[in-house]
């Protein structure tokens, strides 16, 4: 399913532009990828969440350990993720703010 607007291929380094505006460019898509890593970030502790709803326990008991290995392990999927392209929310964001700069 294609989602107008949403491209799923990680952003591209500033071309032709002058170095003051590409600058800002850079600047620009580092903030929308890691937007876009905090947002997958927390979709996944959510789903996590939801998922553990049904009382099931996790595969260390539900402990304190458990709860710190998921969350970074979800934190370093969502940066993995959004470097690669994500569900393209970086790219939507960049191509609509670039036009204020």
């Amino acid at each position: 399913m294609q989602i107008e607007g949403f491209n799923p291929e990680p952003l591209r380094q500033a071309s032709d532009k002058t170095p003051g505006r590409a600058k800002e460019e850079a600047k620009l898509k580092d903030a929308c990828q890691q937007f876009e890593q905090m947002y997958l970030q927390q979709m996944f502790t959510q789903m996590r969440k939801a998922s553990k709803m049904g009382g099931g326990e996790g595969m260390l008991g539900n402990s304190q350990g458990e709860e710190m290995f998921t969350g970074m392990l979800d934190q370093e999927r969502a940066k993995t993720w959004s470097q690669e392209g994500g569900v393209g929310l970086a790219n939507l964001l960049f191509q609509q703010m670039k036009k204020t700069l």
